[in-house]
């Protein structure tokens, strides 16, 4: 029996959503901006809404990656409501100063791997035309 397999070799890390979710989380809140769960889900619906293939946005990845950025001391967070207008108490993230210094010094990193794979990625598109 052969056991030998023939496997395409892809890139790796094509798009890794929670990498993604926290640069652009980290990126918001850089620039003065309140995060919460709910805010990061429809940014990414409305971006990838008309879109061929739907981009895989899920409110479990999105809340599992603030809570890791403030696990690791990139962002902190604080409810809010207002329990005498009965309005229902949200999590807003707000960013840290070692928050900053890990987007800054990462970001570009990032995105050349993110080209570097779209770059591979229409190397093999192109050889299957």
């Amino acid at each position: 029996m052969n056991t030998n397999r023939n496997r395409l070799i892809a890139p790796r890390n094509v798009v890794n959503t929670k990498m993604l979710y926290s640069f652009y989380i980290l990126k918001e809140l850089s620039k003065g901006e309140v995060i919460f769960g709910n805010k990061v889900l429809e940014a990414f619906k409305d971006v990838f809404q008309n879109s061929n293939l739907p981009f895989p946005v899920s409110s479990s990845t999105i809340y599992e990656t603030l809570y890791d950025l403030e696990s690791k001391g990139y962002v902190i967070s604080k409810w809010t409501g207002d329990d005498f207008l009965n309005k229902r108490s949200k999590k807003i993230y707000s960013i840290t100063d070692d928050g900053v210094y890990y987007y800054k010094h990462h970001i570009a990193d990032y995105i050349d791997n993110l080209k570097k794979t779209k770059n591979t990625l229409d190397l093999m598109i192109e050889m299957l035309k």
